[in-house]
């Protein structure tokens, strides 16, 4: 193996003395490294840089050149990943106590929950992670991450989560799909250069613009949007972008501290247009809104509420229920009498203007978030307030709230499996619930500050860490980011893996890296096939 990476050594010594440009020389290295196994490029890497790693063809020769001194990509859900900046910060204290209410942890989603079907037998599959797939979602998935292996992608680990999602929006389309996965990790590198802080954004939040207000009987969250608040300055300048930065930071928020794999994967919205005239409808910040949520947050959005119409604009919604198809007629539901919004989620979850019981309310940060219960029709007691556990948010770590795509080569249970937290075992008492068997009774509880999404506490570099595609296992060698797919590991002699020079412990656990793949050659891994939308 040294031999065979002799040649590529020299040149890419040879270019570094040339004056060659980094992509053009970048570009020619690949060539070669596509001849070379997974494993033999990732042990050749440790020496010289690698070509870029990118997300689209028409930014590949644009990458930085720190960002070819990176470490060769893991891997996770069966497609190379990319490092991924954080998207929030937030000061523990401004973290709503029932941003999860405890209903969470014994939650079982039904049929219903999983699936939207419709009446010409279609479906629309709603739970993406840590849920069985089925064979035609199974076989997408697999084109798709053939897809990405033949045009060298690599994503960062929340994409690589929604890969079905995309699939499901482009009607099983695996080329379609990839360029939507593509556009969104563009969109996310250049949004979040630095994560969206509590304190900056805590002047919008004020206004009352967005928020969370409470979640329906299927436990998902319930995202208000009051669209007569936008400032008139916003409108004169035409700042939508900063309208687009707040609901962003709403739909990190609920990713990261609302959401629980394979439980609860999406939101609603309530768009109020109350006090606006037809002519004062904001239709561009509007259309904005849905073209944003729809193409960066593919999935999310369960089902849309308009409430308060104009008079003349209510006088149109019997037409258009006829003009639209009944999955958007699923989709989209016109509030105008309280029954058409509280037939799916309790009364005192949202406020009286929309439909609900609970008073107006005058702060919007912390999010103002009520226990349960949450079934329509279900009266609170007394007792529902003083037994409700606060904080059970912490129960996930940040890589368990973005959930893991279904893997058939493992057992069902390590599908399930959640990332819990260090105080998740306190958290499963103070609920009254049995400990799972995973979670460690003795595991200590960690100290406040801020949370950072998709930073570890013990501040681990990307060498340190390994992301499979199945078990989400840690090698803490920093020489264990070798990554290699089952016919690279078969091709490979016995003199080839001792060139590697791995440390002891590593090899020793070989058999469990057969877990860790780029792209499986075979079936490997998930999609929704159910319809898109």
């Amino acid at each position: 193996m040294a031999a065979t990476m002799r040649p590529l050594a020299r040149y890419v010594a040879e270019q570094r003395r040339s004056r060659s440009s980094v992509p053009e020389a970048a570009m020619l290295a690949k060539q070669i490294l596509r001849e070379q196994s997974d494993m033999a490029v990732a042990a050749a890497m440790r020496h010289f840089p690698p070509w870029p790693s990118t997300t689209s063809s028409h930014s590949r020769a644009q990458v930085p050149r720190d960002d070819l001194l990176a470490d060769p990509a893991a891997v996770a859900n069966g497609f190379r990943v990319l490092p991924e900046n954080s998207s929030i910060e937030i000061e523990e204290h401004n973290v709503a106590a029932f941003s999860l209410p405890q209903e969470v942890l014994s939650f079982q989603p039904d049929d219903q929950a999983v699936f939207a079907r419709f009446a010409n037998g279609d479906c629309e599959r709603k739970l993406h992670c840590n849920i069985e797939l089925n064979h035609d979602e199974l076989e997408a998935l697999r084109l798709l991450q053939e897809e990405a292996r033949a045009h060298r992608v690599a994503l960062p680990v929340s994409i690589s989560a929604s890969a079905t999602r995309y699939l499901s929006h482009s009607h099983g389309d695996p080329k379609k799909a990839l360029k939507m996965m593509e556009a969104t990790t563009e969109w996310r590198s250049s949004f979040f250069t630095r994560p969206l802080s509590d304190a900056d954004m805590a002047e919008d939040l004020k206004l009352g613009l967005a928020y969370f207000t409470g979640r329906d009987k299927a436990l998902r969250p319930v995202l208000v949007f009051r669209a007569a608040r936008i400032p008139a300055a916003w409108h004169r300048e035409r700042r939508y972008d900063q309208v687009i930065r707040v609901l962003v930071f709403c739909m990190e928020y609920f990713l990261r501290y609302m959401a629980v794999p394979g439980k609860i994967e999406s939101l609603n919205v309530v768009i109020d247009l109350k006090d606006l005239s037809l002519s004062q409808i904001p239709i561009g910040v509007l259309r904005e809104v849905h073209r944003s949520m729809g193409m960066y947050y593919v999935g999310r959005i369960f089902r849309f509420y308009i409430c308060n119409m104009p008079r003349i604009l209510g006088t149109l919604v019997p037409l258009a229920k006829k003009v639209l198809t009944e999955r958007q007629r699923q989709k989209l539901v016109f509030v105008c009498r309280p029954e058409d919004i509280t037939k799916d989620m309790a009364e005192r979850q949202i406020e009286e203007d929309l439909g609900g019981s609970r008073p107006p309310l005058k702060e919007f940060f912390p999010f103002p978030l009520l226990p349960g219960p949450f079934e329509p029709n279900m009266p609170p007691s007394p007792r529902c307030f003083q037994e409700a556990v606060p904080g059970v948010h912490k129960v996930l770590t940040a890589e368990g709230s973005r959930g893991r795509l279904w893997n058939w080569r493992v057992k069902p249970e390590e599908n399930q499996r959640l990332e819990f937290s260090d105080c998740a075992a306190d958290i499963f008492r103070k609920c009254g619930l049995p400990v799972p068997a995973e979670i460690a009774a003795s595991a200590p509880t960690p100290s406040g500050g801020k949370h950072r999404e998709g930073v570890h506490d013990d501040e681990r570099t990307p060498r340190e860490v390994l992301i499979t595609n199945s078990m989400d296992e840690e090698l803490r060698h920093p020489e264990a980011a070798v990554v290699s797919d089952e016919s690279t590991k078969d091709s490979l002699s016995n003199a080839d893996e001792a060139a590697l020079d791995e440390p002891r412990g590593i090899r020793d656990r070989r058999s469990k890296l057969q877990e860790v793949e780029v792209v499986q050659r075979r079936r490997c891994c998930l999609f929704s096939g159910c319809g898109g939308g």
